[in-house]
């Protein structure tokens, strides 16, 4: 490998999370602080969205390391979950037995555990990752956890991480959607922040040549990468790579284009990555477009039948009746 040809006492571009390695942005920071603010508040309801290798799971792989010793926590990483799959995985980290396996008594037994628990004062937090392959079926049962109280409230803090559709999988069940506290997005690193990723991992990777990644290298990775860590991991793993099987100290950007397909990394991926915040807006303002549409069409339909009944009452020469006509008339054409 290249450790020793470029001096590394680490691999600074693993594609595994590895805590100590996180490098804290700006969002990364504030989606911490989120996730630690549920775990300490009574009604902690926390979902943390992002793309693929965003830095969601290492986030939470810190997150527990911080608190592991403070509180009774329950981690499900697998989520290809079906029928009462969350509550036995549930039920078998508590160590929980009970003599009836239907959905009812382990729910009860879950809560008598969940209220002992609350009971000795020690926050329990239920933090799933991938939590966009949950069913429709278990975020009901996480609704119906979360809303289980004790003496002082609730007795369930809960941190869900997924890609961005866990978002709208939530939306559709309004009940949880109250539930949820905080709802926060991992977006690509912009090119600064990968700038200081790349130099933290160097750094911390036993390595501080700065020089060996110049910054049109960090430019084409950001561009190659859409900012996301773990493809800037891949990126620069591959640059790293082709450098030492050519006996070379300093990395080209031209052998990105080259090692693109080995990596798999794919432009018409990156293209698609880079489009989704403006077809979200797009179709944001298209809803909103045909929302106010829809208004005006309901207030112009109800002045018609005002109209029609007012023409029964005043004379139709009369100036309000005038001023009427013309305010219906300005709906109708939609100014």
């Amino acid at each position: 490998m290249y450790l020793d040809h470029f001096g590394f006492e680490r691999h600074p571009f693993r594609m595994a999370p590895e805590e100590d390695f996180l490098y804290m942005s700006r969002q990364h920071s504030r989606a911490f602080v989120f996730m630690d603010s549920a775990v300490w508040s009574p009604e902690g309801f926390v979902v943390i969205s992002g793309e693929i290798g965003s830095g969601k799971t290492t986030l939470l792989k810190k997150m527990i390391s911080d608190i592991k010793d403070e509180v009774t926590l329950f981690h499900i990483a697998y989520t290809n979950l079906q029928g009462d799959d969350l509550f036995q995985l549930i039920m078998q980290q508590a160590g929980i037995r009970v003599a009836d396996s239907n959905k009812v008594s382990m729910l009860f037994a879950i809560n008598e555990h969940l209220r002992q628990l609350a009971a000795r004062g020690t926050p329990v937090l239920l933090a799933i990752d991938e939590a966009q392959n949950l069913t429709h079926e278990n975020l009901e049962d996480i609704r119906m956890l979360a809303g289980m109280e004790g003496p002082n409230g609730p007795i369930l803090r809960v941190i869900l991480l997924g890609q961005p559709e866990l978002k709208d999988n939530i939306a559709d069940i309004p009940q949880l959607t109250q539930r949820v506290k905080l709802f926060f997005h991992l977006e690509g690193l912009s090119f600064e922040d990968t700038q200081h990723y790349i130099y933290h991992r160097l750094t911390v990777a036993g390595f501080t040549n700065k020089e060996l990644f110049p910054e049109p290298i960090i430019k084409l990775i950001h561009e190659n990468s859409n900012g996301i860590p773990r493809l800037i991991n891949k990126i620069s793993d591959g640059l790293l790579l082709c450098a030492f099987a050519e006996d070379r100290f300093t990395l080209q950007g031209t052998d990105i284009d080259e090692i693109r397909h080995e990596l798999l990394v794919s432009t018409d991926d990156i293209i698609q990555t880079r489009s989704k915040k403006a077809a979200a807006s797009e179709a944001t303002a298209a809803a909103q477009s045909a929302a106010n549409g829809n208004a005006l069409e309901r207030i112009a339909m109800a002045l018609e039948g005002i109209e029609a009944k007012l023409d029964h009452l005043v004379d139709a020469n009369n100036p309000k009746i005038r001023l009427f006509e013309e305010a219906r008339k300005r709906l109708k054409d939609g100014n």
